[in-house]
């Protein structure tokens, strides 16, 4: 029977590079999301009415700056460095926020970035310390 000591990881560990790795999934979609408004407004069949305070090409800035922050956070938090699960977390929740405000653009889109943003709260909130130990 093996025992687990200190200094070896627990199997848990996997959280943290899963945060990491859909950190930097999302931040490649987040950035193809607001490419894809900022070049061709004509892909997203929405009304300026139905978007919240902001046309179609300010979303798409804001997603691609979302996305690139994202991203960069996702290669940081793979490091296991604790502001990078603090940071992480923070910006899944706007990014959440930011797909919900976006999801009659394009809503199956929104919902896959939403979902992988809860995922990613849920792996640096309570599994994400593992990663720190690995080093």
């Amino acid at each position: 029977m093996a025992t687990q000591t200190n200094n070896s990881p627990s199997g848990w560990v996997g959280w943290g590079y899963f945060a990491g790795f859909m950190m930097m999934l999302a931040g490649i979609l987040q950035g193809i999301s607001g490419l894809t408004a900022i070049f061709k407004q004509q892909f997203f069949v929405v009304t300026p009415e139905h978007l919240i305070a902001f046309n179609v090409t300010t979303w798409g800035w804001i997603h691609l700056i979302l996305g690139i922050v994202i991203f960069m956070a996702g290669l940081e938090l793979l490091r296991g460095a604790m502001w990078a699960r603090v940071v992480a977390a923070i910006l899944a929740i706007l990014s959440f926020v930011a797909n919900m405000a976006f999801i009659s653009a394009y809503p199956w889109w929104s919902i896959t970035i939403m979902i992988i943003d809860v995922l990613v709260i849920y792996a640096v909130t309570v599994r994400g310390g593992e990663l720190k130990d690995v080093e």
